[in-house]
């Protein structure tokens, strides 16, 4: 199957197809990548037109048929839908490819510069990624339960999702982040800085259970944490499956490449990550660095996870029992990378010349719209879940411009709050307002029978800063 002749006119090709094929600077990555397609199937006779077109879902299924081969999987491309029928020495399972895009009218992933940074909030980026990918997730189970699941090769078999986002400019800063909220309803752990031992101390968690779309318009998370979609067994996901991944196993290369990122380090002794910068001769990444795989504890079928042992392959699951969130982490698995050319000299300027050519961005008067700002109704309490030491059955509201944080002390089953003069709109948010000295804090000196005596007991004292200073202190 021959994908970098182009089949379609240059004002029909994908930004990133047209740099890699036309560029002159791509030929150990186009390697790669045709190694990546040998033995794939065209079943339906427009899968490189995709992939000269759209690109991304068509590399991201390249890149999946390269891992099961990894793997060592015997791949069925016999049947068209859906896209995998796997076999491997523990049984017979599926696997479907989907992407999450940008949304109609948003800035694509492609047309990015470094500049844009600094107007990104991970925030942000996390909660426009959390909003597509469960759209996707959602959009492929309905497609199972209406036709997949009819299928005579598809009937008692796990099956397996895989998906990753390509939704906007550096989606590849996000991790699984998002990911682990739309399945899990899990945000972060929460951490204090140790500055005299030079160590991250975790005190607790938060969790994620909703997502604003707009405000007023709020959306459930936590797929995995209940039966509703039992029929998808696990999900796979690689955030670093990227073009800096062609690069990193591509040989040689016309310029140098600097490699950033960091790596888990798992031990009996110590547990943490380990920095890396290396340039492209030195560095070594695997096919599978970085892949992912999270279990559905409701699954009809499971998916046997010895598959992936002894592999780069981070599990994640959750444990119904307790409302536990799990993951686990080989030693070296590839947290984060990112890539940078480096072209100088003559070549140099060569190159850059080329890339914007080729590149094609959108003109500088194009105006992508944006998620509206996350807005909460006032003085509504919400249960925001969590724990930080005894502390749990955590609940927010936004009160006068004010943040209430009301907790439940399980020792003593008592209640007692927090308020900081911010707005914000998770639990580390609010840590991080609570500890910042230029934020006004206050608390109650009491503990209280009901989170509605202390959520009333700590309104009536911002109400009593407004009357007495006219909202300052």
């Amino acid at each position: 199957m021959n994908i970098f002749t182009p089949i379609v006119p240059d004002t029909e090709q994908h930004q990133h197809f047209r740099l890699i094929a036309q560029s002159g600077l791509y030929e150990p990555e186009i390697e790669v990548l045709k190694n990546w397609a040998d033995g794939f199937v065209d079943r339906d006779g427009k899968f490189i037109r995709e992939f000269q077109t759209t690109f991304n879902s068509s590399f991201w299924e390249l890149y999946l048929f390269a891992c099961f081969k990894e793997l060592g999987f015997s791949v069925n491309l016999f049947h068209a839908t859906p896209d995998f029928i796997l076999t491997s020495s523990y049984g017979e399972f599926i696997a479907e490819a989907t992407t999450s895009n940008q949304p109609q009218g948003f800035r694509p992933e492609w047309d990015k510069d470094l500049n844009m940074l600094d107007g990104i909030t991970i925030d942000e980026m996390l909660r426009l990624s959390t909003l597509r990918l469960l759209q996707s997730i959602t959009e492929k189970h309905k497609k199972y339960v209406s036709k997949y699941s009819q299928l005579n090769h598809v009937k008692n078999k796990p099956f397996i999702l895989c998906v990753t986002p390509f939704d906007q400019p550096f989606f590849f800063l996000q991790d699984s982040l998002a990911l682990v909220r739309v399945l899990y309803a899990y945000d972060q752990p929460l951490i204090i800085q140790d500055t005299q031992k030079n160590e991250i101390i975790i005190i607790g968690e938060s969790r994620k259970y909703q997502v604003q779309k707009k405000p007023g318009v709020d959306i459930s998370l936590g797929l995995f944490t209940n039966p509703n979609m039992s029929d998808i067994s696990a999900v796979m996901f690689n955030n670093r499956a990227t073009l800096c991944k062609v690069r990193a196993i591509a040989e040689g290369g016309k310029y140098p490449v600097i490699f950033y990122g960091y790596r888990a380090i798992e031990s009996e002794h110590e547990t943490g990550v380990e920095r890396f910068s290396l340039e492209r001769t030195e560095y070594k990444e695997t096919l599978l660095d970085g892949c992912q795989i999270l279990l559905n504890p409701f699954a009809k079928h499971p998916l046997n996870t010895k598959i992936f042992e002894g592999r780069e392959i981070a599990i994640h699951n959750y444990e119904i029992s307790t409302d536990r969130y799990q993951l686990q982490i080989p030693n070296g698995f590839l947290y984060q990378r990112v890539c940078m050319p480096i072209y100088c000299g003559d070549y140099g300027e060569k190159a850059i010349e080329t890339i914007k050519k080729y590149k094609n961005s959108t003109s500088d008067t194009t105006i992508y719209e944006d998620l509206p700002s996350e807005k909460w109704s006032e003085d509504q309490l919400i249960y925001i879940g969590g724990q930080i030491g005894p502390f749990s059955k955590n609940h927010m509201a936004h009160y006068r411009g004010w943040t209430i944080l009301v907790s439940l002390d399980s020792i003593d089953e008592d209640w007692s709050a927090l308020a900081v003069k911010k707005l914000c709109y998770s639990h580390p948010q609010f840590m991080v307002a609570n500890e910042d000295q230029n934020n006004t804090a206050i608390d109650l000196s009491e503990w209280l029978p009901t989170k509605e005596d202390a959520y009333a007991t700590i309104k009536s004292k911002i109400d009593s800063i407004f009357e007495n200073n006219n909202g300052d202190i």
